[in-house]
């Protein structure tokens, strides 16, 4: 045999191979194709036809922030059980709620979650059940009552300043001040009060822009975090990165300030201990006796520093919205606030704000509407399976139930499109069993463990806001308020993780008393 036919002999056989993987391939896709569509245990579930076959379509959605608004419109197309990625499922039933998040579901965090944390997992992240009870355990104690008095005085210095910055955009021959992008101002209130009460650090971005930068690149990391939620897979050998240069820079930029915050925090010899990171430090588990390393301390402030402060901005911005957008609940709100406090020194966490229930009404309206966070937070089935709302999942599949979807399904709410916040004190005479579905900070053992933090800094905010001026929209007349009363439109979000949002464009004239 000749030196050429051997080599010609080799390429033949390579070829070969070639041809042969190749086709094994094919059929392999083939056969998962046919599987996905017709054996897959999900094949009885409708949904979107490429929802069947590959995460992408998900993946889609999350790219363009209207992930909420496809998974609603989903349930409205093809009912409450939704195929919406291969091995996922969206129920939109109050059971359903209680079956996957409820305390004792046989399910766990899904393993996508890993995306949002690069270092030590956090009690957004871990999926290990009895490690997440132990840390939130400690981390509650950081948001008991008796915490948020301490932390009071920081909130309530950010109010006072954000108060006299909206003053200060008014000209002096001027009533009213000049329009204000709501949503920017609110974010940078958001920030400050975060920063000072987690590391009792005060950047003021209301008034200095050096760091409004640290916002813009949580929003455009969170666009790459949102999409590897629905489909990990693209993280492979890095390829997200190659996808959202763009975000993996600002996520790179985000930690680089996290740490220089780390940093300075750590370097501060005297405190007065008046912070969630001291308070994290010193605690201790009531019944183990341990505390949280420096990396679990780091990796859950951060966390509060994005989660924190979404939640609030985005709750504030959208509560301006509805409340300047009927005359009717402006002015029982103010009505209320301004009855309910002599001076503005009596606004401050306690029986008289509590007592303030339409206002706590409107808050509650506006996160069933606009929730800060309206996708379905995936769960994946433990090895036993599952009975979920009376239809049984196998183990190693993924439920959930959107938050948007839940609030807005006409099947669990009257007027469901409405913003009617009198169904809320309505609501507070239900027994739990018959009140409508309702989890802006989840439910069950892994609800936010700062739900009483954001919302007394919500009420307190805007308390102040209805106590100290009148506003309107840029574009309303001066008193707006005396007109009669019309529905808001809806104050609609980017869901890429945090809510991305825009306006209300709002005038204020600071009240004559």
């Amino acid at each position: 045999m000749t030196i050429m036919n051997i080599l010609y002999g080799s390429h033949t056989t390579l070829n070969h191979f070639s041809q042969h993987r190749t086709n094994t391939n094919i059929l392999k896709l083939v056969y998962r194709i046919v599987y996905l569509a017709l054996n897959h245990p999900f094949t009885k579930y409708p949904g979107p036809v490429l929802a069947k076959f590959t995460n992408l379509y998900g993946a889609y959605h999350a790219w363009k922030g209207d992930i909420h608004l496809d998974m609603h419109r989903c349930h409205l197309k093809y009912g409450d059980r939704v195929r919406y990625a291969p091995d996922r499922i969206l129920i939109n039933t109050p059971q359903a709620l209680h079956d996957i998040y409820g305390h004792g579901a046989p399910v766990r965090k899904f393993p996508g979650y890993q995306a949002l944390s690069s270092h030590a997992a956090n009690t957004l992240t871990m999926s290990d059940k009895v490690q997440h009870a132990l840390r939130r355990r400690v981390l509650s104690q950081a948001f008991s009552e008796s915490s948020l008095r301490m932390l009071e005085p920081a909130i309530r210095s950010r109010v006072d300043r954000f108060c006299q910055f909206i003053r200060d955009q008014r000209a002096p021959e001027e009533k009213w001040t000049t329009p204000l992008d709501m949503a920017r101002r609110f974010t940078d209130l958001a920030f400050d009060l975060m920063t000072a009460v987690t590391f009792d650090m005060d950047y003021d971005t209301i008034q200095e822009p050096r760091f409004r930068y640290v916002v813009e690149v949580i929003e455009a990391s969170n666009i790459r975090l949102g999409v590897l939620l629905q489909a990990s897979g693209l993280s492979f050998r890095g390829l997200d990165k190659l996808l959202f240069p763009g975000s993996a820079k600002s996520a790179a930029r985000f930690v680089k300030f996290l740490r220089r915050l780390l940093h300075e925090r750590l370097q501060r010899e005297k405190t007065d201990g008046r912070d969630i990171f001291s308070f994290l430090q010193r605690c201790k588990d009531p019944d183990t006796g341990n505390g949280l390393s420096p990396r679990d301390i780091s990796s859950e402030t951060a966390t509060f520093i994005v989660a924190g402060s979404d939640t609030t901005s985005t709750t504030l911005a959208s509560l301006a919205h509805y409340l300047t957008g009927s005359s009717r609940c402006y002015r029982r709100a103010a009505e209320e606030v301004r009855t309910t406090f002599a001076s503005v020194d009596e606004i401050h966490f306690g029986p008289k704000l509590n007592s303030c229930v339409f206002l706590r009404a409107c808050l509650d309206e506006a996160m069933r509407i606009t929730p800060p966070g309206g996708a379905s937070l995936w769960r994946e089935v433990e090895h036993q399976g599952a009975v979920i709302d009376g239809d049984f999942v196998p183990a190693g599949y993924e439920v959930g139930c959107s938050i948007y979807a839940m609030h807005r399904s006409p099947k669990n709410w009257e007027d469901a499109d409405r913003f009617l916040p009198e169904r809320w004190i309505e609501r507070s005479r239900m027994t739990v069993g018959q009140r409508q579905p309702y989890f802006p900070f989840n439910i069950g053992p892994r609800s936010c463990v700062g739900k009483p933090l954001a919302l007394a800094e919500v009420m307190l905010t805007f308390a102040r806001l209805l106590w100290e001026f009148d506003f309107r929209r840029a574009h309303d007349d001066e008193m707006w308020w005396e007109a009669g009363d019309v529905d808001p439109a809806e104050y609609v979000l980017k869901d890429h993780v945090t809510g991305q949002k825009e306006g209300p464009l709002l005038c204020f004239r600071p009240r004559i008393c």
